[in-house]
Formats: C-alpha cells, structure tokens, sequence
C-alpha cells in the first residue's frame, strides 16, 4: 500500500527528476556560512520558499535543516583546521559561533575531539611546513660562510681612494 503524498499539487516533486534539495542546501549553506547570514528563513528564500516548505522538502529527503548546517559547518572546520594556520578564534568567528567555547563544544560533539587535537592529528600546513627550513630566519654570513655582519664587506672589495 502506497503512503499518500504529503505534497501540495502546486509543490514541485523533488524525488523524481529535478535532484535532491539537500544536496542544493549544502552547495547554499557552505556560502552562507561563511557570510554569516544563514538562517533558515535566509536560505529558504533562496529556494523561493518559505521555511516550513524547506523543512517538509527536507523531512521528505530525511534530514533536518540544523543537520545539515552542522555537518557544512564541520567540513568548513575541518577545512580551515587541516589547510590553514587561523587560530582557533577565528575559525569559531568564521562559522559564526558567538564564543570560543562554543565552537569547542560544538567539534567536540561531532568529532570526539577538540578542535586543536584535531588540527595536530589532521594538519597538512603544519607538516609541510615543518619539513622546510622557514625563510628569513638565517643568520647573517660573512663571504667565507660563517656567521657574522654580512652587511660590512670584506677590506679586498673596499676601494680606496686618496685624499
């Protein structure tokens, strides 16, 4: 027995033909994110449809609106922590989370983990960089290569002049 369609005539069928409106809400909500306007309400305007619509289509697909964002919101922090150097802070502030603390508790949830232990156990940016010698960071030769004041030349280059 077939269950009735809790669709509305005038509602597109998003099961048969035109793609999956979860897979369109990450594509909206890993820009969103990131602009700090993401609110249900914002996003379901971008779908040209009111919230409660959004949340049918999504219950209809088996998932809910905070799943999901939360789910681009740990791939956005997974991102940033394996791929880049921002401190902790700033990647909390670039997901829109109020405190530190929250986003703490938030990666926790979803990965078992804080987010500095992931970031020591995922990072590629740091690896990398601790395989190479940093720039800048040399000590100053002489022209026989030991450390010294580079910037005085040696007396054989100084011309002199006769006063």
């Amino acid at each position: 027995m077939e269950m009735p369609s809790t669709r509305r005539p005038d509602e597109p069928n998003l099961s048969q033909g035109f793609g999956s409106i979860t897979d369109d809400l990450r594509r909206v909500l890993r820009i969103e994110l990131l602009r700090g306007t993401c609110s249900v309400t914002t996003v379901a305007r971008f779908f040209s449809m009111h919230r409660r619509t959004l949340h049918r289509h999504l219950r209809m697909e088996g998932f809910a609106f905070r799943q999901v964002a939360d789910e681009i919101r740990f791939e956005i922090a997974c991102e940033l922590l394996e791929n880049t150097d921002m401190a902790l802070s700033q990647v909390a502030a670039a997901l829109q989370y109020s405190e530190l603390s929250a986003f703490t508790r938030a990666f926790r949830r979803w990965s078992g983990q804080s987010p500095s232990a992931w970031r020591t156990s995922h990072s590629r940016v740091r690896k990398s960089r601790r395989l190479h010698k940093p720039r800048g960071t040399s000590l100053p030769t002489d022209p026989d290569g030991r450390p010294g004041q580079s910037d005085q030349l040696p007396l054989s280059h100084v011309k002199h002049t006769a006063e």
